[in-house]
C-alpha cells in the first residue's frame, strides 16, 4: 500500500467515526455484536489523535465528517507525520488493516458505504493509435506536483481529441486515488450543457445529497471547490464550447487536475499547456487503419492503402470511417474504396463524420426495432430538450408504464439511447447528438399528427405532475380559480412529488423541460397548455430566483392567454409576471401595472382567490416603494378577504407583511404579536416556509427593539435617538433569542430551499455581529450575502449588505474604501431600485463615515437626505438640533471592540 493509498485509507476510516458509524459499531458491541470493527476503529481514532501535531488537531478529526478543509488538514499533517517518522507508516498500516477488514467483513458497512470515488471515464478504443509526444507532455504537466494543473487539447472535429484525452486519463489514475470525474460539454451542440447542470452531477457523484446541493452557480461551483479541497480528482472536460462554460468547472485547489477537449483553443482561459493535435502522420494513419480493417489486408494493397490515408487527410475519423466501410464489406478490395474516395463530389458522403455515416450505423440499428420501438426512437427527439424521464415514454407513446419500460431497455441494449441516472430512482433518457439528429430525420418522414399527438400527451403528463409539485409549494394556498382548460395525462405515480422537499427537487431537475415544453406549445399554438404550466411552475421559479426564465416563459403565456381571450389566464399570469418584475428589481412601474391590472381582472371575475393574492402582492410592492399607507390599506382590504373565503395560509402572509410594516414604524409589541398569529397559522398549515418567513421577520423586529431601530452601533453613534440605546445589546435577554429565531429559520430555509429567504437571514446576523463587536462573523456573514445578492439581483440586500461591509472596512483602518462601499448602496436605491428605507438607512451609514472622515459639507447633505428620508417612511429618527447630530456623526472612527467568542 502505498502512502497516498495509507492516507486515503486512515481518513475514509476515520470519517466513518466522526459520523457516528463508529458510534452505531460501539452500540452493536455492546450487545456482543461488531466488537472487532468497534475496538479497532476507536484505536486508529486515538493514533490519529496522538500523532497528529499542531493546535486543533483533535478538533480536525472529530470535523472530518462535515468539513472538506478539516479532510484537508488532516491529509497534510498525516502526510508530514509519516514522513518524519518512518516507523508511523508501519504503525497506521497495521492499524488500517485490519480495521478495514473488520469494518468490511462484518457486515455493517459495504465498500460502497465509503467516500464515493468516483471513476466516471469511458473507455479508451482499443484501436487507439499514435499521439505520443502529446500525451508524453501531457502525462507529465498533469502528474506535476505543483500548482493547479489545467491542460487543454483542442483541434478539429474528428481530430481525436476525446480519445487522446482519455488515453492520457486512464493511464495518469493512479496518481490521482480520490477519482475521475468526466462530462461531455456538448460544445457543438446549439444549447451546450450548462454549468450548474454539471457541477449538479458532480456534487451527486461526490457524494453530495441532491437536498445540500445549491441552486445558484455561484454556490454549486463554491461547494464544487469545497469538495474537492481535500481530494486529488482528474477532471475531464469534453467538448468545451467556450471559456464561460469552462471557469465555474475548474477545481480551487492544486490537488485536482483538469483536462479540457475543444474545438477551440480557449484563448482567454488560465490554462498551464494547450495542446494543438494535428493529422495523424502517415504510419499513425497506416497503423489505425489497419487495426481497424486488418494490417494484413491493407499490406496486400499497399498502394491503395497509401492512397486512402492520403485521401482522409490524416484526420482520424475520416480513416475510422473508411477502416469502417472495409471491415463491414471484408470482400470488396481496398482499391474500391480508393476509386469511391478519389471522386470530389461524393468523397465527403462516403467518409463523412456527419449525417451520412452516423445515418448508416444507426439505420442499421434503427431497422432492427419493432415498430413500437421504432416510433420511440423517433419520439424522443420530439421535444428540444437534452433529456427526459424514464417516465416519459409512455406519454409519448400512449402506453402503460410497463410497456413503455419494455420499448426503453431494447433501445438501451442496442445503443440507440442512453439512460442517465442523476441521482437513485430517476433515470434519464438521453440521446446522443447525432442519434438525435438521426432521429429528427426519421420523424420528418412521418406525418406530424404523430409527432404533435405524442407530444401534446407528454406536455399533458408534465402539466399534470407540476400541478402536483405546485400545491406543495404554494405559500398560500389558491392563488386563483383558473387553470382547468388543459388536457392532462396522468404520469406514472412514481413519477408524482410526494412531499414539498421532493417538489423542490422535481421542479429543478425538470425545469428545462417545462421551459422547453412552454416554448414548444407556444409555437405549435396549444395556447392552454402554453399558459397553464407557465402558471404551474412561477411558484418554483420565484424560489429559485429564475426571474430572466420567468418574465420569457410568462410573456409567451401572455400572449397564449391573449390568443385565447381567457380574462382568467391573462390576470393570473400577470400577478406572476408582476412578481418577478418586482422580485427581480428591474421593472418596479412595470410591476405595479401587471398587479394593477390583474386586480381589476380578478374583480370583474369574481374571483376572491386571485384578488386577495394580487392585493396582497401590491401591498407589498407599495411597501417596497415606502408608500406605507397604501400599503397598510391593501393589506387590510386583502386580510378582509382572507378571512371571508377563509384561505388561512393567505391571512398568515398578510399578517406577517403588516408586521413588516410596524416594525419599519417603530410599532414593536405590535408586529410581535401580528407575527404570534401568523406563526401559529402557518403551524396550523403545515407552512414551514412560511414558519421560516415569520421566524426571520421576529428575529429582525426583536434585534430592531433593542437598537430601536438605530443602524449605527453604540460605539458608532453615541448621540441622541428615539428611546434608550443600549451600550451593550447583548445584556438584553431578546438578543439572544433573535439570534436562535435566524437559527431556526435558516434551517428550515435551508430544508425548503428557499435561498432568497437565507440571504436575509445572514444580513440579519451580520447586522448583530456588527453590533456586537464580532467583526470575523459580521465579515464571513456579509460576504456571502453580498455573493447570493449579487448572483440573483436582489439590489436592496447588495446594498444592505455594502453599508455593513463599510463599517466593518472602516474600523479595518480603510475609510475610503468604506465611503466608496456606502456610496454604492446609496446609488443603487437612487439609480436602480427606489426603495426609501433602504436608502435611509445607508445614507445614515454614509453620514457617518463621511464624518468620520471630516468631509463636513458631505456629512451635512447627506444628513439632511437621511432625515427627510426616515420622515417620509415613518421610521423613529432623533428630534434634535442639526448641530447636535452632526457632532455626534463627525466623531472619529471608533476603536474595535475585543470581541468574546461565545462559547456553545
Amino acid at each position: 500500500m502505498t502512502l497516498e493509498e495509507l492516507i486515503a485509507a486512515a481518513v475514509s476510516l476515520t470519517v466513518l467515526y466522526a459520523k457516528k458509524i463508529a458510534a452505531g459499531l460501539a452500540d452493536r458491541a455492546a450487545k456482543g455484536t461488531e466488537q472487532a470493527a468497534a475496538e479497532h476503529l476507536g484505536r486508529l481514532r486515538a493514533w490519529m489523535v496522538t500523532r497528529l501535531h499542531g493546535h486543533g488537531a483533535e478538533s480536525a478529526v472529530e470535523q472530518l465528517g462535515v468539513s472538506p478543509v478539516a479532510r484537508g488538514l488532516v491529509r497534510q499533517q498525516l502526510a508530514e507525520a509519516l514522513h518524519a517518522d518512518p516507523r508511523a507508516a508501519g504503525e497506521l498500516e497495521a492499524l488500517v488493516v485490519p480495521a478495514r477488514a473488520a469494518v468490511l467483513n462484518g457486515g455493517f458497512l459495504s465498500p460502497a458505504a465509503q467516500l464515493p470515488v468516483p471513476r466516471q471515464l469511458p473507455p479508451v478504443p482499443g484501436d487507439f493509435t499514435g499521439r505520443d509526444r502529446e500525451r508524453h507532455l501531457l502525462e507529465a504537466e498533469l502528474s506535476s506536483p505543483s500548482g493547479s494543473r489545467v491542460c487543454l487539447i483542442h483541434g478539429p472535429g474528428g481530430i481525436g481529441k476525446t480519445v487522446t484525452a482519455l488515453q492520457v486519463a486512464h493511464r495518469l489514475a493512479a496518481v490521482f486515488p480520490d477519482g475521475q470525474l468526466f462530462a461531455d460539454l456538448r460544445g457543438a451542440d446549439p444549447v451546450p450543457a450548462a454549468p450548474d447542470e454539471v457541477l449538479s452531477t458532480f456534487l451527486r457523484s461526490l457524494g453530495v445529497s441532491p437536498e445540500a446541493i445549491p441552486d445558484t452557480p455561484e454556490g454549486l461551483t463554491g461547494l464544487f471547490r469545497s469538495e474537492l479541497a481535500a481530494r486529488r480528482v482528474l477532471l475531464l472536460l469534453d467538448n468545451a464550447a467556450d471559456e464561460e462554460q469552462v471557469r465555474p468547472l475548474l477545481p480551487g485547489t492544486g490537488q485536482c487536475a483538469t483536462l479540457i477537449t475543444s474545438r477551440t483553443p480557449l484563448a482567454v482561459l488560465a490554462v498551464t499547456q494547450r495542446t494543438l493535435l494535428a493529422a495523424l502522420t502517415e504510419q499513425e494513419a497506416w497503423d489505425l487503419l489497419g487495426r481497424i480493417c486488418g494490417t494484413e489486408r491493407i499490406a496486400a494493397e499497399a498502394d491503395a492503402g497509401r492512397e486512402v490515408i492520403r485521401l482522409c487527410g490524416g484526420l482520424p475519423l475520416a480513416l475510422r470511417v473508411a477502416g469502417a466501410r472495409l471491415a463491414a464489406f471484408p470482400t470488396r478490395p481496398v482499391s474500391r474504396l480508393t476509386h469511391d474516395l478519389t471522386d470530389e463530389r461524393g468523397r465527403l458522403d462516403v467518409m463523412s463524420f456527419g449525417d451520412a455515416t452516423v445515418r448508416s450505423v444507426f439505420q442499421t440499428s434503427y431497422q432492427a426495432c419493432s415498430a413500437q420501438q421504432q416510433q420511440a426512437f423517433r419520439l424522443l427527439s420530439a421535444l428540444e430538450t437534452p433529456s427526459l424521464p424514464a417516465w416519459a415514454l409512455a406519454p409519448l407513446l400512449g402506453v402503460d408504464s410497463a410497456t413503455a419500460a419494455a420499448c426503453l431497455d431494447r433501445l438501451l441494449l442496442i445503443h440507440l439511447v442512453e439512460a442517465h441516472q442523476p441521482e437513485a430512482g430517476s433515470e434519464r433518457i438521453v440521446l446522443h447528438d447525432l442519434a438525435r439528429l438521426f432521429s429528427r430525420e426519421l420523424s420528418t418522414q412521418r406525418p406530424q399528427a404523430e409527432a404533435d399527438a405524442a407530444v401534446q400527451r407528454l406536455l399533458g403528463a408534465y402539466l399534470a405532475a407540476a400541478d402536483t409539485a405546485d400545491a406543495a409549494l404554494r405559500p398560500a394556498g389558491r392563488r386563483h380559480t383558473g387553470r382547468n382548460g388543459a388536457t392532462r395525462y396522468p404520469p406514472p405515480s412514481g413519477a408524482l412529488p410526494d412531499t414539498a422537499t421532493d417538489a423542490i427537487r422535481w421542479f429543478d431537475v425538470e425545469r428545462g423541460v417545462l421551459l422547453a415544453a412552454v416554448k414548444h406549445a407556444h409555437a405549435a399554438g396549444w395556447w392552454d397548455l402554453c399558459w397553464e404550466i407557465t402558471d404551474a411552475m412561477s411558484v418554483s421559479l420565484e424560489h429559485q430566483w429564475r426571474w430572466q426564465e420567468s418574465r420569457q416563459a410568462h410573456l409567451l403565456a401572455l400572449d397564449a392567454a391573449g390568443r385565447l381571450a381567457d380574462g382568467g389566464a391573462r390576470a393570473a399570469l400577470l400577478r406572476n409576471m408582476g412578481e418577478a418584475l418586482r422580485d427581480g428589481g428591474t421593472d418596479l412601474q412595470g410591476a405595479e401595472s401587471c398587479f394593477t391590472e390583474a386586480i381589476g381582472l380578478f374583480r370583474d371575475l369574481g374571483d376572491d382567490y386571485g384578488l386577495s393574492d394580487a392585493l396582497g402582492n401590491l401591498a407589498i410592492l407599495r411597501r417596497q416603494q415606502d408608500r406605507l399607507r397604501e400599503s397598510a390599506d391593501g393589506l387590510a382590504t386583502a386580510e378582509d378577504i382572507f378571512r371571508s373565503l377563509p384561505l388561512e395560509r393567505g391571512l398568515a402572509w398578510t399578517l406577517r407583511e403588516q408586521a413588516v410594516i410596524g416594525r419599519h414604524r417603530g410599532e414593536y409589541a405590535s408586529a410581535l404579536g401580528k407575527l404570534d398569529r401568523a406563526a401559529a397559522l402557518f403551524t396550523a398549515n403545515d407552512e414551514p416556509r412560511g414558519v421560516a418567513w415569520v421566524l426571520r421577520t421576529r428575529a429582525d423586529t426583536e434585534a430592531e427593539s433593542i437598537t430601536r431601530g438605530c443602524p449605527l452601533p453604540r460605539r458608532w453613534y453615541d448621540g441622541p435617538w428615539p428611546g434608550q440605546l443600549p451600550a451593550r445589546p447583548t445584556d438584553d435577554p431578546l438578543w439572544a433569542q433573535a439570534r436562535a429565531h435566524y437559527a431556526d429559520a435558516e434551517l428550515i430555509m435551508e430544508e425548503v430551499g428557499d435561498h432568497r429567504a437565507r440571504t436575509w437571514a445572514f444580513l440579519g446576523r451580520a447586522e448583530m455581529a456588527l453590533h456586537d463587536g464580532d467583526r470575523r462573523t459580521a465579515t464571513g456573514l456579509v460576504q456571502q450575502a453580498r455573493l447570493r445578492s449579487e448572483s440573483h439581483s436582489d439590489h436592496r440586500a447588495l446594498s444592505r449588505a455594502l453599508t455593513v461591509r463599510a463599517l466593518l472596512r472602516a474600523e479595518e483602518k480603510n475609510l475610503d474604501e468604506a465611503i466608496s462601499l456606502a456610496e454604492s448602496a446609496v446609488s443603487i436605491h437612487r439609480h436602480l431600485l427606489p426603495d426609501q428605507v433602504g436608502e435611509a438607512v445607508a445614507a445614515l451609514r454614509l453620514a457617518r463615515l463621511y464624518g468620520a472622515a471630516q468631509r463636513h459639507r458631505n456629512l451635512l447633505t447627506t444628513l439632511e437626505r437621511a432625515h427627510t428620508l426616515y420622515q417620509a417612511t415613518e421610521m423613529p429618527f432623533p428630534q434634535a438640533p442639526a448641530d447636535v447630530l452632526l457632532e455626534a456623526l463627525a466623531q472619529p472612527i471608533p476603536k474595535p471592540p475585543r470581541h468574546r467568542f461565545r462559547l456553545f
